[in-house]
């Protein structure tokens, strides 16, 4: 291996038994994402209210289990340390945005001023151009994503879309200290790394995931890279999901 990241191949993403896979995975994955980002806001709550993004919404549910966490909290009578005004999901897809202001407005408690934009993660002025919302207008504090990094395989005008997606959060990531909380079922923690690092990003925590057994790694290849293909077994152990807090220096 030489520690090189490319996209899944687009045949994997075609399958039932992929999305399958990043559905069950979904549930479990927003909990401890939410869970570290509570922690995280609580310790800086006597600090300015933290602008939060989340990319690849899809329906929305990320932001509205924040709000959900919040209205918890309150009970304990913590101060407030999530305001809907500065939480933002983005989406390639129409009906995706339209869905989730229309959970938004049912749900209420706050969650009807949460800011739903169609943006392309491709589409570099557009980043620009949401990079700049925040009112201090350095980016935004925190950068969330449960799997958009994967989604797809085919070039666009010459580059990888992983390698325009880690572009995409540099431009959206406030600059010394944002922090970028990604949830991958797709690429490990090392693949990750790979790939920020060299952005400017630092690893600043590593959420404990569930882990399973296998047995052996099977490869199967494409024109460009060999993936791997874990199968289980008892003897070594795996994790299937991969949960980073990165820094952006």
């Amino acid at each position: 291996m030489d520690g090189r990241v490319e996209s899944l191949p687009e045949s994997k993403l075609g399958t039932k038994e992929h999305w399958d896979q990043v559905y069950e995975f979904g549930e479990d994955s927003v909990e401890r994402m939410i869970r570290y980002l509570v922690d995280m806001l609580q310790e800086k709550s006597d600090e300015e209210a933290k602008y939060i993004l989340d990319v690849g919404t899809g329906n929305g549910h990320l932001l509205f289990a924040l709000m959900d966490a919040q209205l918890d909290e309150a009970e304990n009578m913590t101060p407030d340390i999530i305001f809907p005004a500065r939480l933002c999901g983005i989406d390639y897809s129409a009906a995706s945005i339209e869905l989730s202001k229309a959970i938004g407005s049912k749900r209420g408690h706050g969650c009807e001023q949460i800011l739903f934009l169609e943006c392309d993660l491709r589409n570099m002025p557009e980043m620009d151009e949401l990079a700049a919302r925040p009112s201090h207008g350095k980016g935004w504090d925190i950068v969330c994503d449960k799997g958009t990094i994967a989604l797809s395989s085919q070039l666009v005008h010459g580059k990888l879309p992983v390698d325009l997606y880690v572009e995409a959060v540099h431009r959206l990531t406030r600059k010394d200290g944002g922090i970028f909380f990604i949830t991958s079922c797709n690429f490990t923690q090392e693949e990750l790394a790979t790939k920020f690092q060299p952005a400017g990003f630092l690893i600043e925590h590593v959420v404990p995931t569930p882990s399973f057994t296998f047995v052996c790694l099977c490869l199967f290849h494409t024109h460009t890279q060999t993936f791997p293909l874990i199968h289980e077994q008892g003897g070594q152990q795996g994790s299937t999901v991969t949960t980073v807090a990165f820094r952006r220096g």
